[in-house]
């Protein structure tokens, strides 16, 4: 084993050494030999612990799910690293060790206490799903809705809506908690609302410029059209671009809105011009990883340098849970990256590896140190 753990780092492990390994994962008892094996074979000096392309996400499919469960392709232009780190423990394999105690304990009963924690009623992760609203007040539920015509102008496939060209009418979609939505405009705009974000915006765009109003957290890639400016209008901030692909965090519970471009160029306020790879925010442009800030849209939660309460606010959203702390809330910072699929007691149990205590109750979820 000790020989397929160093390939397996090394990136040099063959399909069938690779499954072997994933095999010997979901063993019981093979925490214990990997927590051996990365003292000996540390991944990395630095905090921040880099596993080769798809590591960590291959490793959680094979010890969270007996079943392999659905995952999105994600693009090469999109590839998002597979980093996992912990600030507590900056061994990555102790905290696979971790999720194989999950895989070992998780179908047991409903009421588990682990290490202090308490699930009574677990959370089931989100899916998609929106309210599809007109300016005349008729609306559909799209989680319930049958694939093919929706109403007029509005066509559904799957998990996607289209817009259709048609007559000049606004249209509101939101996105419960929960839930989150692709559509696609009928410019040809391609967006995504992630859980509890709206977007208003009309069937048919002006010839002048084409524009739309969000909350919450929206990407967008624009269709190109150099005659017809796209506008996305969030709080106070007015983002403006030809053709592109960008993200926009605009919750209300955030400190700031912040704007994260991928691909091409958007100005914000008619004054801030931002090139691929940074991110405006209350009135500072920085450098980012702008492939994380779109991790969501790719079925992932991902996380650099955050503390417990953003990391709770994002799992609040996509879980419709509501969040209380009680005493001395951690200041450790988290980092990485996790399937949006999992049940949330999955992920807080591998969050619990750093030091935090939780009690969980179907929508009610207590942090505690």
């Amino acid at each position: 084993m000790e020989i397929l753990f160093q390939k397996y780092l090394n990136k040099t492990a063959t399909d069938a050494e690779k499954r072997e390994f994933f095999e010997f994962v979901r063993q019981p008892g093979s925490g214990e030999i990997l927590r051996t094996l990365s003292e000996k074979y540390p991944v990395a000096e630095d905090p921040v612990v880099q596993l080769p392309d798809e590591a960590s996400h291959q490793i959680l499919t094979a010890v969270l799910a007996s079943d392999k469960p659905d995952t999105v392709k994600i693009p090469a232009q999109h590839a998002i690293r597979r980093r996992w780190m912990s600030y507590a423990a900056a061994v990555l394999l102790l905290v696979i060790a971790g999720a194989s105690y999950v895989f070992f304990r998780r179908d047991t009963t409903e009421k588990v206490v682990v290490a202090g924690n308490q699930v009574i009623k677990d959370a089931l992760p989100g899916h998609n799903g929106a309210v599809l609203t007109l300016s005349n007040g008729r609306s559909v539920v799209l989680d319930t809705a049958k694939n093919g015509k929706l109403m007029d102008g509005f066509t559904k496939s799957g998990d996607k809506i289209t817009v259709e060209d048609g007559k000049v009418e606004y249209a509101t979609l939101v996105t419960p908690m929960g839930r989150q939505q692709q559509v696609t405009l009928s410019d040809g705009t391609k967006v995504w609302l992630n859980a509890g974000s709206s977007m208003r915006f009309p069937t048919r765009f002006s010839e002048n410029q084409r524009k739309v109003e969000i909350t919450g957290e929206v990407y967008f890639e624009v269709a190109q059209n150099a005659t017809r400016p796209f506008m996305v209008s969030a709080g106070k901030e007015v983002i403006k671009v030809l053709g592109t692909h960008f993200n926009v965090n605009a919750y209300a519970d955030e400190q700031m809105v912040k704007t994260t471009l991928l691909e091409g160029s958007v100005k914000i306020n008619d004054k801030a011009i931002l090139q691929p790879g940074e991110q405006y925010g209350g009135g500072i442009i920085s450098k980012v990883d702008a492939d994380a800030s779109v991790a969501w849209v790719y079925g992932y939660f991902q996380f650099e340098h955050a503390d417990i309460r953003t990391v709770m606010r994002q799992l609040s959203r996509w879980y419709d849970v509501e969040v209380r702390y009680e005493g001395r809330i951690t200041s450790e910072l988290f980092g990485g990256e996790l399937q949006r699929n999992l049940k949330l007691s999955e992920v807080l149990e591998l969050l619990s590896g750093t030091g935090i205590h939780y009690t969980l109750n179907g929508k009610m979820l207590t942090i505690r140190p």
